[in-house]
């Protein structure tokens, strides 16, 4: 495999163009990693107290709806977004993933999981006492997209 980088000076933004014989899992992988890469740096626009601010994506624990929209959590703070929980799925980067109707969370900071006898869980995350529910129906994705991280970290060592 060959690894270039050309410099043009007439591109409006960045473009990273992957050429291959075929598209196999590791081109997947590859254009995966760094489409998560570049969106890590991304910023979401939130308020609070009648102030914008821009959070780095990478910051954001999860979203939950309530009555007056959705709010975006911070290990320490919470923010409201203008956004939907729908548009929300579309915009962020693939280690944000739907686990209830009303949240969305980022498996990249998620400390533990305590399986719920009713069928619900309850997730802990890393350096926050904040928690989130889990419904059934969305656990098995969620605990496909915890393994496949597991394995991507076991792959690079």
């Amino acid at each position: 495999m060959k690894i270039k980088i050309e410099i043009d000076e007439a591109l409006a933004e960045e473009e990273i163009v992957i050429r291959c014989k075929s598209l196999n899992e590791d081109v997947i992988s590859i254009q995966k990693r760094i489409t998560d890469a570049v969106n890590s740096r991304m910023q979401l626009e939130v308020s609070k107290d009648d102030k914008e601010y821009y959070l780095i994506i990478d910051e954001i624990l999860f979203f939950e709806t309530d009555a007056n929209g959705v709010v975006v959590h911070t290990a320490t703070q919470m923010y409201e977004t203008k956004h939907k929980l729908y548009e929300l799925e579309d915009l962020l980067p693939g280690n944000f993933i739907r686990v209830s109707k009303s949240s969305i969370l980022n498996s990249a900071k998620v400390r533990a999981i305590h399986k719920n006898i009713t069928g619900a869980s309850e997730v802990e995350f890393v350096g926050s006492n904040k928690k989130v529910f889990v419904s059934r129906n969305y656990f098995k994705v969620l605990m496909a997209k915890l393994e496949e991280k597991r394995l991507m970290k076991y792959e690079k060592k």
